[in-house]
């Protein structure tokens, strides 16, 4: 029987190279494409099973994990253990995904069978070409609707970051949570907002604003220009429309620090170019995180 190798090599070629590159995007690592090619290429090296027995040994458990452990060091180079181990958990994650649950779970663990123009992945259980078309669209489906709870629930803790905010040389540290779905921006400056609890930045301020800072955001901006004393000051709160939190046209008091410092992925990020939202309630039910952060600051 005629053993179709191209169609193999290339199929498995693509599909692994589509799988590390959308890991890529889910975690938002580094892509270089050559990187990513040598990498979906070196995962075919269990392919060689096929011209001899002796190369069975690449078609087990163990060493398919091994195949795919350097398929991600080749694609992204892991700085660090932990950045290596949720990259693997993505991977497969993403495999299981792209050809669907059944075929992602048969796919690893097939043991013995040959392969044909079909692409087999059990001696009575075969799988067209086509099925890469049907795993692209099942895999934008999974990013689309299922990607951000998926994300949330295995990565909770990576979305939790240090945030310091720095106003007129007073400085607060709290937990802030990297919230995907807030984009929010102040529409004078179009700077990224990043939603605080009033409750966790209220000590940066004196106590004439503070008082202001509980009022509506209407009359909060009048008292602020009759409170402080320089127009500089002033000028750096103002109302931010919004429509999330509890409310379909909100408004919030804003104001521009003068930095605010992020530790994310081993790195300090430090920028002038944000806003601060004041919100009068709770952002998390058991406190663990004070403000949301919008990801747009960590692309800075």
């Amino acid at each position: 029987m005629i053993v179709y190798f191209d169609v193999v090599v290339i199929v498995n070629l693509i599909m692994n190279f589509l799988i590390l590159y959308f890991v890529a995007i889910i975690l938002k690592l580094e892509k270089n494409y050559l990187r990513l090619l040598f990498g979906a290429a070196f995962g075919c090296i269990f392919l060689l099973s096929m011209f001899s027995e002796k190369l069975m040994v690449l078609e087990s458990l163990p060493v398919k994990f091994a195949i795919s452990l350097i398929m991600i060091i080749i694609s992204f180079k892991p700085k660090t253990f932990t950045s290596f181990i949720k990259t693997t958990v993505f991977f497969y994650i993403v495999s299981f995904m792209v050809g669907g649950g059944v075929f992602g779970f048969f796919y690893f663990f097939r043991q013995h069978e040959t392969f044909y123009n079909d692409i087999s992945l059990l001696n009575d259980i075969s799988l067209p070409w086509w099925i890469l078309l049907v795993s692209s669209v099942i895999l934008f489906l999974f990013l689309k609707f299922f990607w951000p709870l998926i994300y949330k629930i295995l990565s909770r803790d990576s979305l939790l970051v240090p945030l310091t905010i720095c106003f007129n040389n007073n400085t607060k540290e709290i937990k802030a949570f990297i919230d995907t779905g807030n984009d929010l921006c102040d529409p004078i400056s179009n700077y990224p907002v990043i939603i605080v609890e009033l409750d966790a930045i209220e000590g940066i301020f004196g106590e004439k604003l503070k008082s202001c800072l509980k009022l509506k955001p209407e009359e909060c901006l009048q008292k602020i220009g009759e409170v402080l004393p320089s127009s500089e000051w002033a000028t750096r709160f103002r109302v931010i429309p919004f429509e999330s939190i509890g409310k379909t046209r909100g408004l919030m008091i804003g104001f521009k620090p003068d930095m605010v410092k992020i530790v994310f992925d081993n790195k300090i990020l430090e920028t002038q170019n944000v806003i601060i939202g004041i919100y009068e309630r709770a952002l998390s039910p058991d406190g663990t995180y004070r403000a949301l952060l919008n990801p747009d600051l960590l692309d800075e």
